[in-house]
């Protein structure tokens, strides 16, 4: 029998005995120096079993812990959790917290000037794993008199990986971070960009510095609003050819800009090109006449103060003479006008009647009120201060040009603010980029909300006499204005290039949404009859806006309910008019 076959246990049984288990030392037949050892290391793995046991039973311990006992039915978002980063600059969301800035964490080359030995060897070597940083570059900054030069900012991981295989001692990898804007395009000048040190050089960047070392910022914009309006205005842009053109989107209830596009715009990821013009910001940086829009505040004003009413009327039918200067209607009517008429028709003569009646000075008191003489406070630095007559009394003629639109320039975002007052009731707000930026802003009364309320039916009265009510503008029940400005090369209008704008608010039974749209200089078009005007051009890319954005907003398709009889008879003599016209 073997060594091995001794070992195992054995029982012997006794006939006629009771019964009885005997239990056999399996190491009977060792000696004493191997027993030894055998029962050392029995011990020993026990013991290591016994441990093993214990963190088994502890591990599983805590894991009924964390997933039973400490349950909260907690989530967590991707942004609560931690790396091993701390990125310096946080990111910039959209008001429903899409990503429109980030920060990425990225590696940056330096080197140590002074240990090189062979800067000539070395800069080839670099240059050619580099391929946007050239020889002569790395050679002056591998033989400066410094003990640290960048070689290159944020390197790819490829680029990284051809560095470490140099093997170069001298050179140094540091952690940085790079804005990223994911967007690319779509809100380039509201949030501007940063510098290659990571801070803020233009818009919102710039702003909220400070703020976006600390916290996360978030907008009053919308990304799906501001995309429709972008794609929008470039397709009339295109189709237009206009040089350049502008959108904006705002609540009239609160003033936070739901969207703002100037075109042409930029990339944010990318360098600065020579073209610095398309980082222009034309919707908070530039000033403009806006031609017949400014109608809206000479007819809200005569209301206001009580000058005229609703049913008056106003000969039209005669041009305006003021020194050297004649004031005639584009498509005039030659009759006598009402008040809803004069907007009806764009009528710069009963425009101007209107504003003789008012006085220069509750003109330029109202102009100030609507906020047309000062920069707007607003969060971006890009900033335009308006261009208004001065002087201690105003002439005749300027009285006249600022009731249709011309002599007074304000930013495009001057304008749909003041709009906006126009027909929420008579409040003004300043324009806001930040989600509940204005919840706590003071607001002033510049109207009635009498007076309002008879804007936003002359508005709708504008847009909806000469529609058919399939049409998109009477289905959101549209009011507005439009409006078209000479543009002005060497000091002088030059007549047949036009700045053409519409101004359109929906719904106009309970505003809530302005939209302004721009077009720079568009082109007659054979489609168009060969009119340029902002009926052929800006009303039709706000009608497209409009349509789209509606839905999305929660803008249901609604009628504007009974109309005022001063309404109702403006809307019939036009139609008349234009009928008998015809014939």
């Amino acid at each position: 029998m073997s060594l091995f076959r001794r070992k195992r246990k054995e029982a012997f049984y006794y006939p006629f005995v009771e019964i009885k288990r005997i239990q056999v030392d399996r190491y009977r037949y060792l000696d004493e120096a191997t027993r030894s050892v055998l029962m050392t290391a029995r011990g020993r793995i026990s013991f290591i079993m016994c441990v093993l046991g214990v963190l088994f039973f502890i591990i599983l311990g805590r894991l009924f812990y964390l997933t039973v006992m400490n349950y909260q039915g907690r989530t967590f978002a991707p942004s609560t959790l931690k790396t091993d980063i701390d990125l310096r600059r946080q990111n910039i969301v959209d008001r429903n917290g899409f990503v429109l800035a980030t920060s990425l964490p990225t590696v940056d080359l330096s080197v140590n000037p002074r240990l090189v030995k062979n800067p000539e060897e070395v800069a080839k070597r670099l240059s050619a794993v580099l391929p946007d940083v050239s020889y002569q570059e790395v050679l002056e900054k591998l033989t400066d008199d410094a003990s640290f030069r960048y070689i290159k900012r944020n390197l790819t991981p490829k680029e990284r990986q051809d560095i470490n295989w140099l093997g170069y001692y001298f050179l140094n990898e540091t952690q940085g971070e790079k804005r990223v804007y994911p967007h690319s395009h779509l809100f380039s000048h509201i949030l501007g960009g940063v510098d290659i040190d990571n801070r803020g050089i233009a818009g919102l960047e710039k702003s909220y510095e400070k703020e976006l070392s600390e916290t996360e910022l978030q907008l009053s914009l919308d990304m799906s609003v501001q995309e429709t309006v972008r794609r929008a205005l470039e397709k009339g842009m295109t189709k237009h050819q206009a040089t350049g053109g502008l959108g904006i989107v705002m609540d009239v209830r609160n003033a936070e800009v739901l969207a703002l596009v100037s075109l042409p715009d930029y990339n944010p990821n990318l360098p600065a090109g020579e073209d610095l013009s398309v980082r222009f910001n034309k919707a908070t940086a530039g000033i403009y006449e806006f031609g017949s829009v400014f109608k809206l505040f000479n007819t809200a004003l005569g209301l206001e103060s009580g000058v005229i009413r609703p049913t008056d009327l106003f000969d039209a039918s005669e041009n305006v003479k003021i020194g050297r200067k004649v004031i005639t209607d584009y498509q005039g009517q030659n009759r006598s006008l009402t008040v809803p008429e004069i907007l009806i028709h764009s009528s710069n003569i009963g425009s101007v009647k209107i504003a003789k009646e008012i006085g220069f000075q509750k003109q330029r008191d109202f102009m100030q009120q609507l906020g047309f003489f000062d920069r707007l406070p607003i969060q971006l630095p890009e900033r335009a201060m308006p261009q208004y007559p001065t002087g201690e009394k105003w002439a005749d003629i300027t009285l006249a040009n600022v009731a249709f639109g011309y002599g007074i320039s304000v930013s495009p975002l001057h304008l749909i603010a003041a709009v906006a007052a126009l027909v929420n009731g008579g409040y003004y707000r300043v324009p806001t980029f930040i989600k509940n930026g204005n919840q706590h802003e003071p607001e002033r009364l510049v109207l009635s909300p009498k007076t309002s309320d008879i804007m936003r039916h002359m508005m709708w009265a504008v847009i909806n006499w000469d529609i058919k009510p399939t049409d998109m503008m009477s289905v959101y029940a549209v009011g507005g204005k439009t409006g078209s400005a000479n543009l002005i090369q060497d000091g002088k209008y030059v007549q047949g290039m036009l700045r053409t704008s519409f101004v359109g608010v929906f719904p106009m039974a309970a505003p809530r949404y302005a939209v302004l749209v721009t077009l720079e200089n568009p082109k007659r078009l054979k489609e168009n009859w060969y009119f340029n005007t902002a009926g052929w051009n800006a009303k039709p890319v706000g009608r497209e806006i409009i349509t789209q954005i509606a839905p999305y907003l929660g803008v249901a398709p609604q009628e504007i309910g009974k109309q005022p009889t001063y309404i109702t008879r403006a809307i019939e003599a036009s139609q008349e008019y234009k009928k008998k016209k015809k014939r």
